[in-house]
């Protein structure tokens, strides 16, 4: 038994010398085979090769932000901040961005590379002044079945309004190293969520028809023979403003 265990291992032994004068990353199964009957192993990587592929890590393509560029703003606070007397809800006329993924609105101080932070959590409103000026309101006015957390962009006002939820969406690396297949890089994206406000409450549409005409009431068929005639879109922000207008009007 002795002398059958020594010629194992020195099959072992020169199974291991013949391995260090091959070119070759991958063990033939005769080599493994020799060596694990001698007690020895050769750590691999789990699919039977010891060595693994070596390439360029992966980056993060994409942002977490709603836009990443500095547009002028305002915001409102829920409750008023600063020294006694000296109290405020607002800060006015400041470049500002959204951050989606931590919902917090960064505000760019005295247009030099410093950031303030302020939690989306403390921020009733916010809005972004240019050739046209919009509204961001926080979800914590609002009940909705969905929980929405963060903003909710105003669209449309009226009897019934109509608002747009962005969405971010982290999509995770592919990649496979056993096939050397996928991506590495991380993905950062948005969808857009439209939605009804009636009262306090957020009602989701998304490009169901059948929902938005519910939504519409009494005024449904009307507003079906509306988007046929005109051939309008439910994915299309601006199609949606035209039907929450006509809507609004009758």
């Amino acid at each position: 038994m002795y002398q059958k265990f020594l010629l194992l291992v020195f099959s072992g032994l020169v199974s291991i010398n013949a391995f260090s004068q091959s070119s070759n990353s991958e063990l033939t199964n005769v080599t493994r085979d020799m060596i694990n009957l001698g007690g020895m192993r050769i750590p691999t990587n789990g699919n039977g090769t010891l060595f693994g592929i070596k390439g360029p890590r992966g980056n993060v393509v994409g942002n977490p932000y709603l836009d990443s560029t500095w547009h002028t703003g305002s915001i409102k606070l829920f409750q008023k901040i600063g020294p006694l007397g000296r109290e405020g809800d607002s800060i006015a006329n400041v470049p500002l961005r959204l951050d989606l993924h931590s919902n917090e609105v960064e505000v760019q101080v005295n247009n030099t590379k410093e950031i303030r932070a302020v939690s989306g959590n403390q921020v009733r409103f916010f809005t972004i002044e240019g050739a046209e000026r919009r509204v961001f309101m926080s979800t914590r006015q609002f009940r909705s079945e969905d929980n929405l957390q963060g903003f909710v962009e105003l669209v449309l006002q009226g009897r019934i309004s109509l608002v747009e939820y962005a969405k971010l969406n982290i999509i995770k690396p592919s990649y496979n190293e056993a096939l050397g297949t996928g991506t590495k890089d991380t993905k950062i994206t948005k969808s857009i969520q439209f939605y009804v406000v009636k009262g306090n409450t957020l009602f989701p549409i998304g490009a169901s028809r059948k929902k938005l005409l519910e939504s519409m009431g009494d005024r449904a068929d009307d507003v079906e023979k509306f988007i046929k005639s005109n051939d309008l879109s439910l994915k299309s922000r601006g199609d949606m403003a035209k039907i929450f207008t006509y809507y609004n009007s009758l």
